[in-house]
């Protein structure tokens, strides 16, 4: 009796515990589907809007290393293929280099945290007539003796434009200095003063 007493009790232990897996199981699955519905919404959108011509993505620029330079950075698609527009204020005049970087965090005090270019094809830095070039090498932005400054490029070099569709995610960093266009792997550009994370456009801007 008291062995089927203990068989008993050992059972009703593991369909506890198997009861107890399952609701923890569908508690997980519960929290994680969300995430990846919206991560997914987000990717559909961004690739619906890089099709139709819209804007589809921007980012806010911050100062970053002791530099007071902020600006926006906005993606857009035309009929020559690629268009970015970024302005910036606050910073020094001169030529700066301008640049979309792997990971979408600025929260270290110089930037660091963003990583290195984006480069999805493992290509070597470059200029903008270069075709073979990281995907998030943009050039030189040039400051004004105000601190302000506007660049507006169309690249027409994106094949597919599928690498464009990711920068989602990403980072846009302004360096101190001018990116010369050769030097591995960024230019030579120097410190990090502005950084911003890329986001998926919210709306569409006509002007673009």
């Amino acid at each position: 009796m008291r062995k089927s007493m203990s068989q008993s009790h050992a059972k009703v232990w593991i369909v506890s515990l198997g009861l107890m897996a399952g609701h923890v199981w569908a508690a997980d699955k519960a929290v994680k589907t969300p995430v990846k519905d919206a991560a997914q919404k987000t990717e559909q959108k961004v690739q619906a809007d890089l099709k139709s011509g819209k804007t589809f993505a921007e980012a806010v620029l911050e100062g970053k290393s002791g530099s007071k330079t902020t600006g926006t950075v906005v993606f857009a698609t035309t009929d020559k293929g690629l268009k970015v527009t970024a302005t910036l204020a606050g910073a020094t005049p001169g030529r700066h280099g301008i640049h979309i970087h792997e990971k979408g965090d600025c929260s270290a005090p110089d930037a660091t945290s963003a990583g290195g270019h984006f480069n999805p094809t493992t290509a070597p830095h470059a200029g903008l007539e270069t075709p073979a070039r990281h995907a998030g090498d943009l050039g030189n932005i040039t400051v004004n003796q105000d601190g302000t400054g506007v660049l507006s490029i169309d690249i027409p070099q994106v094949q597919g434009m599928n690498d464009w569709a990711t920068v989602v995610g990403k980072a846009v960093v302004v360096h101190e200095k001018a990116d010369d266009l050769k030097t591995q792997p960024s230019g030579d550009s120097g410190a990090r003063i502005s950084c911003g994370v890329i986001s998926a456009a919210k709306e569409k801007r006509a002007s673009l």
